[in-house]
C-alpha cells in the first residue's frame, strides 16, 4: 500500500493555477484535475521531478480549441515547480473506457521548450493505461469528483502490457536511473500489483533486498540529476530480469497495440 503524501505548497498552487487556466478555457465541461506522479505517489524532487496532471472534460472539443488549450498550459511553465508540467486531457468517456486511449490534447513543458500534441488527427497515447491506473489509485483532485468514480478499473492484462512497453522504451532511451528505478516498479506491480512511484519501489526493493547495488546506484543517480547513457551491463540485466517476472504472471489477451507512445515526453 502506498502511504498518504503531503503535496508540496508550491506543487498545490502551480496546479490550483492551472485549474483556473483550464475552467476559463472549458467551463461547465471541466469535469476534474488530478494530480498524479511522484508529486502523489511521493519521490517527488524540484530539481529530477516534473509536475504529472491528468485532466477530464465532458465532450470533445474542436481542433482549434485543442490548440489554443494546449498554448495555454505550456505559457504557464516558467511558473512549474520542478522540471516542467507534463499534462493530458481526455474526456470522460476515455476515463471510463481507454479503448484507444484517444486524448484531446497532450502538453510536455518546461522553462526551455514547449511541445504541445492536440489529439484531433492522433489515434491515441499507450501512457494513459498507466496514468489512469494511478489516478483512479492515488490521484489528488485539485478539482472534481473523487478519482473512483471518474477512472475506470484497468485490466491487468493491459497493466502488464504498458508497464513491460516502458521498460523496453527505457532500455531504448531512456538514463540508467529511470530505466531501473522503473524496473523497480514493475517488480513491485508482478509481486503485488501495487502501482508505487520509482522512488518508493526502489525503496521498497532494498528493503527486501538490501545493498543492490544496481538499485542503490540508480538512486543516487537520480538524486543527483546525473544522465547515464548507454545503460551498463548489469543494469541491464536487472531491467531485462523485472521484465521476465513481469510478464511471467498470468494475464489475459493483450490488448490491440495501434496507439503509440510519445517519443517526445520527457520521462523523468
Amino acid at each position: 500500500m502506498v502511504p498518504p503524501v503531503a503535496i508540496p505548497a508550491d506543487v498545490r498552487a502551480y496546479v490550483e493555477r492551472l485549474s483556473e487556466v483550464l475552467h476559463d478555457l472549458y467551463g461547465d465541461d471541466l469535469v476534474g484535475v488530478y494530480l498524479h506522479g511522484s508529486a502523489a505517489l511521493g519521490g517527488f524532487g524540484l530539481d529530477f521531478s516534473d509536475i504529472d496532471v491528468l485532466v477530464i472534460v465532458a465532450q470533445p472539443g474542436s481542433a482549434e480549441l485543442q490548440h489554443k488549450v494546449g498554448d495555454a498550459l505550456a505559457a504557464t511553465a516558467d511558473r512549474c515547480p520542478g522540471t516542467g508540467l507534463e499534462l493530458s486531457v481526455i474526456t470522460s468517456a476515455t476515463a471510463a473506457n481507454l479503448r484507444e486511449c484517444r486524448f484531446e490534447v497532450h502538453v510536455n513543458a518546461s522553462r526551455r521548450a514547449a511541445v504541445v500534441i492536440p489529439g484531433h488527427d492522433h489515434t491515441g497515447d499507450l501512457d494513459l493505461i498507466l496514468h489512469s491506473a494511478v489516478c483512479r489509485a492515488h490521484a489528488v483532485p485539485i478539482t472534481g469528483p473523487a478519482p473512483a468514480k471518474v477512472f475506470a478499473a484497468v485490466p491487468r492484462s493491459r497493466l502488464v502490457e504498458a508497464i513491460a512497453n516502458e521498460l523496453d522504451w527505457g532500455l531504448d532511451n531512456a538514463p540508467m536511473s529511470y530505466a531501473v528505478l522503473n524496473a523497480c516498479r514493475a517488480l513491485r506491480f508482478a509481486r503485488d500489483g501495487e502501482l508505487a512511484g520509482k522512488i518508493g519501489a526502489a525503496q521498497w526493493y532494498l528493503a527486501e533486498h538490501p545493498g543492490t547495488e544496481v538499485v542503490t546506484a540508480a538512486l543516487a543517480q537520480q538524486h543527483r540529476g546525473e544522465k547515464v547513457r548507454p545503460i551498463p551491463a548489469a543494469a541491464v540485466e536487472f531491467i531485462t530480469e523485472a521484465r521476465r517476472r513481469l510478464v511471467a504472471k498470468p494475464a489475459a489477451r493483450p490488448s490491440q497495440r495501434s496507439p503509440q507512445t510519445f517519443q517526445s515526453k520527457q520521462k523523468g
